[in-house]
């Protein structure tokens, strides 16, 4: 067999892993599962990277417990992905991380000189139990899990990272045998709370703040605020502000937002799930479904950059940098969401993907000038009312900044206007007192002859 065949027959293996387990997570046919590939291959080929833990020795008894043995790269670690969240489908919402595993053993059919889990203490499993936390993590992107061994700095425990909750509570004796939901509602009361970082979905009350497109426009935030972007990989970070540091955490798979969204009605299948994202993302500010998250995502793109040219041309370059830095993780849908003006490509997209207030007759987007925050980002209008709150508060250093500042359009063209027409009034007195002096001075030397 050539080389070139055998490439591209692993090519193919790959490709068909890959949709098995889109398949599995999101129960959409092949066919439509095909027309987001480009950017389903880079959210499989992250998690092939996050697999990479479970290969080391410290993770050896989930294996082990299962009857199998340890893979020799993270590709062989799909069907075991495929398994627990299996499970966790089949699993109550009441359920515990324990109860999941016991249902991984028995659809699984674990070897019979396999201990039972009551017969062991619970922190002996706790490979088993990571492994499940983490399965939730990543099936809902909710949060980035932390698998490696020598970050628990002691005790292995349900860690994720920009945690800052105290491990205590998250001991895996306290915590696997609660129901999984009230176990992630403890990292939504976990978050970061400042002047300028908000919890995602924090209430707003009865109130609605103008979200300016002219004031949260990339080029305004770069240019006038001084902000760059950080690009994650879990959707609690996306918009999380840190005003210390000038950083703007960006979402960086838009397509596993747009596949949630056309799925199933925006609703997942497994209870579990459905709990964890209400738990995570504010119980009160949950809708019908969890899609309406994920169209607020899609949506914050066009709003931060692909509304105005200059932003545009800043996302090119940026999106140009982090293509380079993780390449096969890049996920492609960034592309028209961020530095295409409105077009086709944009048109085209199912209406599921765009919230329903901002959608014209035929079911596109209809992208706006300004957005309400409790209206059009009911989850995520507190941390983007914030951030223009912290835009405005900005003022032009330089005077290139004064002319790349449209954060207030009607005071830009008016200081303007009166800067040129003041600056040529000027001017036309300026040239008329030196008409008039030097009309003086002929009239002067015409005397004295």
């Amino acid at each position: 067999m050539q080389p070139g065949t055998a490439q591209a027959e692993n090519g193919n293996q790959t490709d068909s892993t890959y949709l098995a387990t889109l398949e599995c997570l999101f129960r959409l046919p092949k066919k439509q599962l095909l027309t987001w590939h480009p950017g389903s291959r880079s959210f499989c080929r992250h998690l092939e990277t996050c697999f990479s833990p479970l290969l080391s020795a410290e993770y050896a008894p989930i294996w082990r417990t299962l009857g199998k043995e340890t893979p020799d790269s993270p590709r062989g670690c799909w069907q075991l992905f495929r398994d627990v969240h299996v499970a966790i489908s089949a699993c109550s919402e009441k359920s515990s991380i324990e109860d999941v595993w016991k249902m991984v053993c028995t659809l699984n059919g674990p070897p019979a000189s396999t201990l039972p889990l009551d017969a062991v203490p619970v922190k002996d499993h706790a490979p088993l139990f990571i492994l499940v936390f983490s399965v939730i993590c990543w099936s809902t992107m909710t949060l980035q899990p932390k698998l490696n061994w020598p970050e628990f700095c002691g005790e292995p425990s349900l860690m994720v990272h920009r945690q800052v909750l105290d491990q205590d509570t998250l001991r895996i004796e306290s915590s696997v045998q609660r129901p999984i939901p009230a176990l992630f509602g403890q990292f939504h009361r976990a978050m970061s709370t400042s002047r300028w970082r908000h919890p995602i979905g924090e209430a707003t009350g009865d109130t609605s703040e103008a979200l300016e497109v002219a004031c949260l426009n990339y080029a305004s935030l770069r240019d006038i605020a001084k902000i760059n972007l950080d690009w994650v990989t879990d959707l609690t970070s996306h918009l999380d502000f840190d005003a210390t540091n000038r950083r703007l955490s960006v979402y960086k798979f838009p397509t596993f937002c747009a596949l949630s969204a056309v799925a199933a009605g925006g609703k997942w299948p497994a209870p579990i799930l459905e709990g964890v994202e209400r738990e995570v993302y504010g119980s009160n500010k949950m809708h019908d479904n969890h899609s309406s998250l994920h169209a607020e995502v899609l949506l914050s793109y066009r709003l931060i950059f692909g509304q105005r040219r200059g932003s545009r041309q800043l996302a090119k370059a940026a999106l140009r940098l982090e293509r380079k830095r993780v390449a096969d993780e890049y996920d492609e849908l960034l592309d028209p969401l961020c530095a295409h003006p409105y077009d086709h490509k944009l048109r085209d997209l199912p209406s599921d993907l765009w919230p329903v207030t901002c959608r014209n007759f035929k079911g596109s987007l209809q992208e706006q000038s300004s957005y309400s925050s409790r209206d059009d980002f009911p989850h995520l209008g507190q941390r983007l009312a914030k951030l223009q709150n912290f835009t405005r508060r900005q003022q032009p250093s330089e005077l290139w900044d004064l002319w790349r500042d449209r954060r207030n359009p009607l005071q830009w063209y008016t200081f303007w206007a009166v800067l040129i027409v003041g600056g040529i009034s000027i001017v036309l007195g300026v040239l008329q007192a030196v008409v008039g002096v030097a009309q003086l001075v002929v009239a002067i030397i015409q005397l004295e002859h």
